[in-house]
């Protein structure tokens, strides 16, 4: 007769199970650093480390996290009521342009994602936002959105341009398709920018400009602005960003140069630029801008002013910022 207990699968996960509950509980209910659990419990600090991992995927641990406010807050409301927009505030009191643009796009990134449709076309811009808010996105399946540029696809200078990649990204974080944009942001010429966009390669993607369910947006501050990350108006000379200023142009939505009052400023720079029509995306069911910093209260002012908007997306000193200054015009 065997003296040695028969250990069963079942047993042994059992047993598992419970090894990573201790280590568990001594970590997040004691609140022991790893080393110390590693002391106590004779692993190394590696092995707690997997078996804290191991929790969570088992669901040994759960953790939940309060989600965002479902009601508007006074500032969102105040500035929705005065800009004619729905209007979200993120969380965030830096006013530098690089921190501000960022936080912002990461921390609308959960709720932007619940509201991301399930089927039909999603078209976005580059940007800093826009690029932080995908890099942020949580994973998701749908197989049946296609994700498309809305502005010219190459910038080998600027990353956070290059829409095609951020395209691209957007398509795996949430199991999309993509379609690319094979043409750069700004041409030489309109002659050759009005030829691009009736070139077959290109009409593969910007067909779809027209099926559009779901736009995301970024907004560029004013020429005169040099926020410390690239922007579209790196691609201006000193003289462009002199003739620009001078045509009252506070920034871009998705490529369309705007005035603070809301028109648009009809320049040869834009229309070099290879972007969606102002009129197409006028007809998009759900437009969505993102923008915030210092260097962008006038821009999305401006940019809600088009009527282009459904949705605007800002931080707190943004918001705070923008209804000053449409105080400040009564």
């Amino acid at each position: 007769m065997s003296l040695v207990p028969d250990v069963s699968p079942d047993s042994e996960t059992a047993s598992q199970r419970e090894m990573m509950r201790l280590v568990a509980q001594l970590y997040y209910v004691r609140e022991l650093g790893q080393p110390e659990i590693a002391s106590l419990t004779g692993f190394s600090v590696s092995k707690v480390s997997r078996l804290l991992a191991a929790a969570r995927t088992a669901g040994v641990v759960r953790i939940s996290v309060e989600g965002a406010l479902a009601e508007q807050t006074p500032l969102a409301r105040s500035l929705g009521t005065a800009l004619g927009v729905e209007v979200w505030i993120t969380p965030g009191h830096d006013t530098a342009p690089a921190l501000a643009a960022r936080l912002c796009g990461v921390a609308a990134a959960p709720r932007l994602a619940d509201e991301l449709p399930s089927e039909g076309a999603i078209g976005l811009t580059g940007g800093y936002t826009v690029e932080s808010l995908v890099g942020a996105l949580p994973a998701a399946v749908r197989p049946a959105v296609v994700v498309v540029p809305l502005v010219g696809g190459w910038d080998s200078s600027n990353p956070h341009l290059n829409s095609n990649e951020i395209a691209r990204h957007l398509a795996e974080r949430i199991g999309a398709g993509v379609r690319l944009l094979h043409a750069p942001g700004l041409l030489d010429s309109e002659a050759t920018t009005t030829a691009l966009l009736s070139d077959s390669a290109v009409t593969a993607t910007t067909r779809f400009w027209g099926e559009l369910t779901y736009a995301l947006v970024g907004m560029s501050g004013a020429p005169k602005y040099s926020p410390g990350y690239g922007t579209v108006m790196d691609r201006l000379d000193d003289e462009g960003r002199a003739r620009l200023n001078s045509e009252g142009a506070v920034g871009d939505v998705a490529g369309h140069l705007v005035r603070l009052d809301g028109s648009f400023v009809q320049d040869e720079w834009e229309r070099r630029t290879i972007s969606i029509p102002i009129e197409t995306l006028r007809r998009v069911p759900r437009v969505v801008g993102i923008a915030a910093g210092a260097n962008k209260v006038e821009t999305i002012v401006a940019g809600a002013r088009t009527g282009l908007l459904h949705l605007l997306v800002t931080d707190e000193p943004t918001a705070t910022a923008a209804l000053a200054l449409i105080g400040a015009e009564r």
